[in-house]
Formats: structure tokens, C-alpha cells, sequence
């Protein structure tokens, strides 16, 4: 008997701080790690509802359902949905950054480096599908933030160091066209859930980077071994 009433006594303050959380969501996340775990939860459970439903369906009621949270708390990170959709975005750039400087350190400003860069964009690209299909969309139906235009031009800017030391005029507007070629791999990477290694091969040779072809480079190590 005393034991029932102790797990009666138990669940009753579970409740009440669950509740308390619910009447004042900006109490409960005073912990900073708290917070950054729920800002983090947030945002996973829009790439999932973004994945599943599109950026027509990413609505707030969805993303804190999908995270189980209450709604108080969404509100408590974020402005609004705009805001919401705007950090998805900044966390997929941050993630782009970080992976094209790791992949060109130690590469000096060429075609090589550019080559590096676009395919470790194309790698995340891959691996966070449902943030850049849901900022090709925002592109398509002109519903992107300032914020998220600025960060598209920062990393296309990356380029013009090495159109300049590869000889190119005019080489931001080489480095847009770039992008637009880049931009045509990812989607069609997309649609295909996979890397489109010709389509890779194609702008590296785009940018002056010849290769072997993948049966000529076999028959060639077929040789060298005889």
C-alpha cells in the first residue's frame, strides 16, 4: 500500500512539472544544454516533416507533434515558421561549410579546389535531402529569406579565388554559373537518391580537370601490372 501511494505521489509531480512546463515553456529550458538539445530536436523534426510533406507542409503544428513538444516551446526558439525555415537552412550551410573546408585543406585556389568543394556540397547535399530540396523549393516559389539568399552568395563567392588564379574574366559571374551547374547535379542527385558520378565528371572537365575514363583508367592498370 505505501508503495502505491509513493508512485501516486511520484507521478503527481511529474505532472505538475510537466504542466508547469506547458504554462511556461521559457522556464523549463533555462539550462543552456537543454535548450541547445530542444533547438536541435526542433529542428530534426522539421527535416522530418520537410522530407515527408514538403515546405507547403511544414507547419508548426507538425514539426512540434513530430518532436513532441509543446507548442509554447517552438515559439520560445523561434519567431515564427520563417524563422523556423531560415534556421534549417543555416544549419545545412553550416554543415556545407565545414565539409568543402575539410575537403580542400591544403588545396591551393584552382580547379581542383573548386572540384573538392562542389563535391563535398554535393555530399551534403545527399546526406541532409530534405533541407536543400526544401531550399530549392523556397528558390523556385520565391519564398527566400534574405538571410538564406546571403548564404547561397557567400559560398558561390568561395569560387572567385580560383577562377582568378585559373585565369577566368568576369569571375563572379563565372562563379553563379558554377553554381548553377552545381545546383543541376544536386537536384538531379535528388530525384535519383544517389551520386551521379558522369554528371560529377562532367563539370570537372567543365572546369579543365581531364581524367580517364572509369574502363580506360581499369585497362590502364591492366597494363602498368603486365
Amino acid at each position: 500500500m505505501p508503495t502505491s501511494t509513493t508512485s501516486t505521489a511520484t507521478g503527481a509531480k511529474r505532472y505538475g512539472r510537466r504542466r508547469s512546463a506547458e504554462a511556461d515553456p521559457q522556464a523549463a529550458e533555462a539550462d543552456p544544454q537543454a535548450r541547445h538539445r530542444t533547438y536541435e530536436a526542433l529542428l530534426d523534426a522539421g527535416v522530418a516533416v520537410a522530407e515527408r510533406d514538403g515546405l507547403a507542409g511544414l507547419s508548426v503544428n507538425r514539426v512540434v507533434a513530430r518532436a513532441g513538444l509543446a507548442k509554447g516551446t517552438f515559439y520560445v526558439h523561434f519567431a515564427d515558421r520563417e524563422a523556423f525555415v531560415d534556421a534549417l537552412h543555416a544549419r545545412f550551410h553550416d554543415r556545407v561549410e565545414r565539409a568543402a573546408a575539410a575537403a580542400t585543406v591544403g588545396i591551393p585556389p584552382g580547379a581542383e579546389c573548386i572540384a573538392r568543394a562542389v563535391d563535398a556540397y554535393l555530399d551534403v547535399c545527399l546526406s541532409d535531402r530534405a533541407v536543400k530540396a526544401l531550399a530549392l523549393e523556397a528558390r523556385a516559389e520565391g519564398t527566400l529569406t534574405d538571410a538564406m539568399s546571403a548564404r547561397h552568395d557567400r559560398f558561390v563567392a568561395r569560387a572567385v579565388p580560383s577562377l582568378k588564379a585559373m585565369g577566368w574574366p568576369d569571375t563572379k559571374a563565372a562563379a553563379q554559373l558554377l553554381a548553377a551547374m552545381t545546383s543541376e547535379i544536386a537536384l538531379r542527385e535528388l530525384d535519383a537518391g544517389r551520386r551521379l558520378p558522369a554528371a560529377r565528371r562532367a563539370l570537372r572537365r567543365f572546369l579543365g580537370i581531364t581524367e580517364p575514363q572509369p574502363g580506360r583508367r581499369a585497362r590502364a592498370r591492366r597494363v602498368q601490372a603486365r
